[in-house]
């Protein structure tokens, strides 16, 4: 049985997710917001599967068509979604050695169907978790499996990293402690470019930067945001530092990807972290 966790304060996906905003050293914390959703075994409110599609290619653009109706066998049109980070749907796609990340947002092609693309950079199968929020309901992460063209099971490259760098921005990050289960611990990454910090973060998806975890068992994630007040117009700049609160909920390993904006392209920032059994 999947198992879903979410712990939201402001920036990526956990199975335990919080929500951060990037903010200067100098700005008061004071007026920090941190929402954090517990960790939740559920039955999906929704029915979402992929239509018209055999297998992925590899290293080529793949259109996808996912079908998306409710308990009575209702397609679900897009104005029936919260819209939450700017998007009514946030797809949060990778495949079983945690490597390739993607995060996609569908566009409503006709009731309850919806379309988005991305491109595979290996052949494996890949699972897409949607990340969607009936009005008056509670938030879900509902998982769908898209078949590649061979299987998968080599074990996970659990690499453990604190700094790692990404189309050339370095991002390092720091915490006191340990990572252990049922623990919030804080995070700060520091992103700089040549030496040099980099003060010049876009808004994505109505934030400074988003985080997003996926546990070995494959089955649990998290989402976190940054912590701080949220970009309220396109021209506004974050950086160099990024703070996060993070509990996680499930112990052994958790791959990390952080998501920026620069210059309009959208940079991930892979971390590897062990969880510690409390």
């Amino acid at each position: 049985m999947l198992q879903f966790c979410v712990n939201l304060t402001i920036f990526f996906l956990f199975c335990t997710t919080v929500s951060a905003q990037a903010v200067p050293d100098s700005q008061d914390h004071s007026a920090h917001q941190h929402h954090q959703h517990h960790q939740q075994t559920v039955q999906p409110e929704l029915v979402i599967k992929p239509i018209g599609l055999n297998t992925l290619n590899i290293h080529e653009k793949n259109n996808v068509v996912l079908s998306i109706k409710d308990k009575q066998n209702k397609a679900v049109d897009v104005s029936r979604f919260e819209v939450v980070h700017t998007e009514p749907v946030h797809l949060l796609i990778i495949e079983p050695g945690l490597e390739d990340y993607h995060h996609e947002h569908p566009d409503q092609k006709s009731t309850g169907q919806y379309n988005f693309s991305f491109t595979p950079h290996t052949a494996c199968s890949y699972r897409v978790w949607a990340d969607v929020k009936l009005k008056g309901s509670n938030q879900q992460y509902i998982p769908i499996d898209l078949e590649g063209t061979k299987e998968c099971n080599d074990p996970i490259k659990k690499i453990v990293n604190r700094e790692t760098s990404s189309q050339g921005y370095d991002f390092n990050m720091e915490f006191e402690g340990y990572f252990e289960v049922g623990k919030s611990i804080s995070v700060n990454i520091h992103i700089s470019k040549n030496g040099q910090p980099v003060e010049y973060l876009e808004p994505v998806m109505g934030a400074f930067a988003h985080m997003v975890g996926f546990y070995e068992d494959y089955e649990t994630i998290a989402h976190v945001h940054p912590l701080g007040p949220e970009p309220t117009d396109a021209s506004q700049r974050g950086g160099p530092i990024l703070r996060f609160h993070i509990k996680p909920e499930r112990e052994g390993y958790l791959k990390l990807f952080g998501q920026v904006q620069i210059n309009g392209k959208q940079i991930f920032a892979p971390f590897g972290v062990v969880v510690a059994k409390n």
